[in-house]
């Protein structure tokens, strides 16, 4: 796709929510890290498919574009993810995200574009084995009700298993459950990190987390 010819300088985020008032909307982040004027070149692409219903791309400080998910992430607000890390942007992809779609203002899907830096290393470089994927799309759910927890979780569970056969695992900072697939997720690495586990803390000290287990 388009996104997948970008500079390093560009970032695109594409996202599907449905918004209370809007209904269903596609919403992309654009960052662009470098000469404003260059940064317009870029995006004109996307700027030229259609009139959006809002456009908030600036120039701004970094530690203020650094705020733009405060309101969604509040104090209060009860919320779930899950994610995915997709090796092609496929056409199969594609559909199934559509017919999946969840039209619930609670849920949305995230995606964040790959390359880059993260592709300049190979999958036994470091601990992160996903180098080449093209994309990690985030499935979040979002409620302030407690007595909706399970719905929330279960929203969001449900969407990522609708579209688990296009994934190669996934990112681990972001919760999965005490997933226990974590041997494939990490692939190749994984007996090694079993084995730097055993050395650093072979009494599995460090657990309350997506845990490998000591060698």
């Amino acid at each position: 796709g388009w996104q997948g010819g970008l500079s390093r300088e560009l970032y695109t985020g594409p996202a599907m929510i449905t918004h209370p008032e809007l209904g269903h909307v596609i919403a992309v982040e654009v960052v662009y890290n470098g000469d404003p004027a260059q940064g317009e070149k870029e995006i004109a692409p996307l700027r030229a498919v259609g009139k959006p219903l809002f456009d908030g791309v600036m120039v701004q400080d970094y530690k203020v574009m650094q705020t733009q998910e405060d309101a969604m992430l509040a104090h209060g607000i009860r919320s779930y993810a899950k994610n995915a890390m997709i090796g092609e942007f496929s056409q199969g992809l594609v559909d199934d995200l559509v017919d999946s779609y969840i039209g619930d203002p609670r849920a949305g899907i995230f995606t964040h574009t790959c390359g880059g830096a993260v592709a300049d290393h190979g999958a036994t470089d470091t601990a992160f084995p996903h180098r080449a994927t093209q994309t990690m799309i985030v499935f979040f759910t979002g409620w302030m009700d407690p007595a909706e927890d399970e719905v929330g979780k279960q929203m969001c569970r449900d969407w990522h298993a609708a579209l688990e056969r296009h994934s190669l695992g996934y990112y681990d900072n972001i919760e999965q459950d005490g997933d226990t697939r974590v041997a494939r997720n990490f692939g190749p690495n994984y007996e090694r990190l079993r084995a730097i586990k055993a050395a650093y803390d072979p009494g599995n000290q460090f657990r309350l987390n997506s845990n490998i287990p000591p060698a």
